[in-house]
């Protein structure tokens, strides 16, 4: 049964390596290279967002590769906004290291 109240975030959204037909969902100058579902649920977390994270859950269009995804409670905010917001603030992590 499908649950309405949450949804997911994979990190192939946001890895600037792939193109929007292959899985990208944010504009590539927000995109970054091989993110990590770890540095995806750190960044939920400073936002103070519900999460949960699936290690083992694979990308629908790349099933052999198992990066994870994020259950994110749908409370927050929309999908496309909460993406953005994600993008913007993954690509400023990734810049500070």
């Amino acid at each position: 049964m499908r649950r309405r109240n949450i949804f997911i975030v994979y990190p192939e959204y946001f890895d600037s390596k792939l193109t929007r037909r292959e899985g990208r969902r944010v504009p590539l100058n927000l995109a970054v290279p091989n993110p990590m579902i770890d540095e995806l649920a750190f960044i939920a977390h400073k936002l103070g967002w519900q999460v949960s994270v699936e290690k083992d859950a694979a990308y629908p269009r790349c099933w052999w590769n198992r990066k994870g995804r994020l259950v994110v409670e749908k409370h927050v905010m929309k999908k496309g906004k909460a993406l953005l917001t994600m993008a913007r603030n993954l690509k400023k992590l990734k810049e500070s290291k």
